[in-house]
């Protein structure tokens, strides 16, 4: 904020165009010190120097009892109004300037009700039957609606609003109403959700809000959210929207189509005053986020073997165990038999489909929309096999976080083993203390009635 000061007038010692050092006190007038000056005050300076002159603002700075003063010239005699070459034959005063004094057209109360003249920007006010600024300089304009503010203001212009009998201010950006008594807070009439899960294939999500004003103001609608210590606003969306458009209260959200996670949004209703808020809980998930592996667990099957075939599905929908970065990662747990046949490992389909791989074919198509290399066709795709003669829980993890879609297991074939159980995820790392406390029942495959083809969807 500017400071203003009385009868200060100082030497120049030294400056060019830039930031200027002072001498001594102007005989007759005080000094910067005599008008208690400090270090970041901001003046508004008139500097002389034989026909040269510069206005400005200046802001002080003081060390060891010396003054110096770096300069935004707002006018001078250089024809770009820059700058003048400040030597020791300068002076610098301190004072008000124009700028700085709001200022009224003394011919308003006599234009008539034809068109201006000599340059006047005038806008004609039906409600009160007169021209007015249509940018006032720190004056005063009255309209009759808010729609009716003016469209190109200065900051700090002041309006009245005449249907609403309230008194606006100019920020730069927006008119913001000006308090002038006792307010309520505007009173939502239609919630937001308290909660909202995303759509996983891009497709976008709306959501409508309306709220009321008790003194009759116009409503304006926010949004912003917040997740742990990161803040958003709807210039600065959370990775989970990728783009954000509203009309009046109805906001619509295009969400991502990779970045799943969650984050707290807030919906905001203002008055132009005052701002009621209400939250929801915005959710995208594409599947078990920050997975490290799973404990599958084989509760029912029809020999007593634990014998079980199983497939990930991938983020992206794919076949993990066609990824050789999980290839080189996937570690069977101590719990899985290594010795002879009984054993944990990656097995490649033969040219010809069984039970147990044409299951995993037409299910990753039918849950997953993945098409898997067709049978005869010489191609082929991976999955994991565990086959112990005891013990139910088998962990299967790897070393890299992954988010996994889906996982399907069958005990299919001739002679089929597994036909009932559920999966437990590592989350956040690989080692007993990660396994989660939530668990997956296994569902009955969609694609066939045999009671051993197995899947679950995580992202459903």
């Amino acid at each position: 904020m500017v400071k203003f000061i009385n009868r200060c007038k100082m030497q120049v010692a030294s400056g060019g165009a830039g930031a200027i050092t002072f001498g001594a006190v102007v005989a007759g007038f005080e000094s910067l010190a005599d008008q208690s000056v400090g270090a970041g005050d901001e003046l508004r300076y008139t500097l002389e120097q034989n026909n040269e002159y510069e206005v400005g603002t200046g802001v002080i700075q003081l060390s060891g009892g010396t003054y110096t003063m770096t300069r935004t010239p707002l006018r001078s005699s250089n024809s770009d109004n820059s700058a003048i070459s400040a030597g020791a034959a300068a002076v610098c005063f301190f004072t008000m300037l124009a700028d700085d004094v709001a200022q009224y057209l003394a011919d308003l109360a006599n234009v008539s009700d034809t068109s201006p003249s000599a340059g006047q920007a005038l806008t004609w006010d039906a409600v009160a039957s007169t021209w007015k600024p249509a940018s006032p300089s720190g004056g005063i304009v009255n309209v009759s609606t808010y729609a009716n503010l003016p469209a190109s203001p200065s900051v700090t212009d002041l309006a009245f609003v005449t249907d609403t009998k309230a008194l606006y201010i100019y920020d730069g950006t927006e008119w913001d109403r000006v308090y002038t008594g006792s307010q309520t807070t505007p009173s939502f009439t239609t919630d937001p959700p308290t909660s909202l899960l995303l759509n996983t294939d891009g497709s976008n999500s709306v959501v409508t809000v309306a709220a009321t004003d008790g003194e009759g103001f116009p409503i304006s609608y926010e949004f912003d959210g917040f997740s742990g210590s990161s803040s958003y606003t709807e210039s600065s969306l959370p990775p989970q929207i990728s783009s954000l458009s509203k009309n009046n209260g109805v906001f619509t959200f295009t969400p991502s189509t990779s970045a799943s996670g969650s984050f707290t949004g807030r919906f905001k209703a203002s008055d132009g005053l005052q701002t009621t808020a209400k939250t929801t809980l915005f959710q995208l998930s594409f599947g078990l986020d920050d997975c490290y592996g799973f404990d599958i667990v084989q509760t029912s099957s029809s020999s007593g073997n634990v014998i079980f075939f199983f497939m990930f599905v991938a983020q992206d929908d794919s076949n993990l165990h066609d990824d050789s970065s999980y290839a080189s990662e996937v570690v069977y747990g101590a719990n899985v038999d290594q010795s002879s046949w009984r054993t944990g490992e990656e097995r490649s389909t033969s040219v010809t489909d069984d039970a147990r791989t044409a299951y995993f074919r037409t299910e990753m198509l039918a849950s997953f929309g993945t098409t898997l290399p067709a049978a005869g066709s010489g191609s082929h795709f991976t999955y994991g096999l565990i086959s112990n003669s005891s013990g139910n829980t088998k962990t299967v993890t790897w070393t890299t976080a992954r988010t996994i879609k889906g996982i399907l297991v069958t005990g299919g074939g001739s002679n089929p083993t597994f036909s009932g159980g559920y999966v437990t995820p590592y989350i956040g790392g690989n080692t007993s203390s990660d396994l989660s406390s939530t668990s997956y029942t296994l569902l009955q495959g969609t694609t066939s009635s045999i009671v051993n083809h197995r899947y679950y969807d995580f992202s459903a």
